[in-house]
């Protein structure tokens, strides 16, 4: 497998922990206030971030907007569709900027599952080594283990408890920099109240949930270059990670006879 599905795979995490950093900002509020109106943005934020701790499986979804004309070297995938839970057990899609492919992935503990359209193949292995890829390949998922060091980033993109570790860490932003909340609007079909601040040059919103539990269901980061927006949903819904058959898959090592080191 080649090194970018590595960094694909990866830049879906670290972008999602990066927009909803703001969610480890200090302040509690009291177990008796259910009206998010009488509560502060910081309040409302650690409503937000129990929830995220509590849920068994989250679907992350990730887009990207460019607004630099798209002359500059934007690295990370345009477009991620996650859903994982604590079982080990995830699925979706990560797919590159400026035409570089897509891939699907499955995994269940420590078995993964990955399939590069014919594109990523051919903008990733140099010569005529993409090609043969796609071609021995056929459509079906390269499969492997990540214990497999080329594979280990599928873990880092759908450990749901590290990205909760991550999330809920000691690290805090600026206190300096405080947050405010903006009118109430919807955003995924959902009655949100908009939590605001600056950070580091970026404006970030955080999206919760004002009816139901205190959901963050949406989470914006935006600067003079780009938009990152991750959409948070299926709370505690069933992850459907299923292998691919048998005759779909073809085992790394085999790829790595054919075709010599990736």
């Amino acid at each position: 497998m080649p090194h970018p599905i590595r960094a694909a795979a990866a830049a879906a995490a670290s972008t999602l922990l990066a927009a909803t950093a703001a969610l480890a900002a200090p302040g509690a509020a009291s177990a008796g206030e259910d009206d998010l109106s009488r509560l502060s943005a910081e309040e409302i934020a650690e409503r937000a971030r129990a929830e995220l701790r509590g849920a068994a499986s989250l679907r992350v979804t990730l887009d990207q907007d460019q607004f630099d004309g798209g002359t500059g070297a934007l690295e990370d995938p345009a477009t991620a569709d996650l859903a994982m839970d604590e079982r080990g057990r995830c699925a979706g899609n990560v797919t590159l900027t400026r035409g570089r492919g897509s891939v699907e992935l499955v995994k269940r503990g420590d078995e993964v599952w990955v399939k590069p359209d014919r594109e990523f193949w051919e903008a990733q292995l140099p010569g005529g080594q993409g090609t043969a890829a796609a071609d021995t390949l056929h459509g079906r998922y390269v499969h492997g283990s990540t214990r497999d060091g080329v594979l280990a980033a599928v873990t880092e993109a759908c450990d749901l408890d590290s990205l909760k570790e991550d999330l809920t860490g000691e690290a805090t932003p600026d206190r300096g920099t405080r947050m405010t909340k903006g009118a109430a609007t919807t955003a995924v079909f959902t009655p949100v109240i908009p939590l605001l601040r600056q950070e580091d040059g970026e404006r970030v919103a955080l999206y919760v949930a004002t009816e139901g539990p205190p959901r963050l269901v949406q989470a914006t980061r935006t600067s003079d270059v780009k938009e990152d927006t991750v959409t948070v949903t299926g709370y505690g819904a069933t992850v459907r990670a299923e292998p691919p058959a048998e005759e779909d898959t073809v085992d790394l090592s085999t790829l790595r006879d054919r075709l010599g080191p990736l």
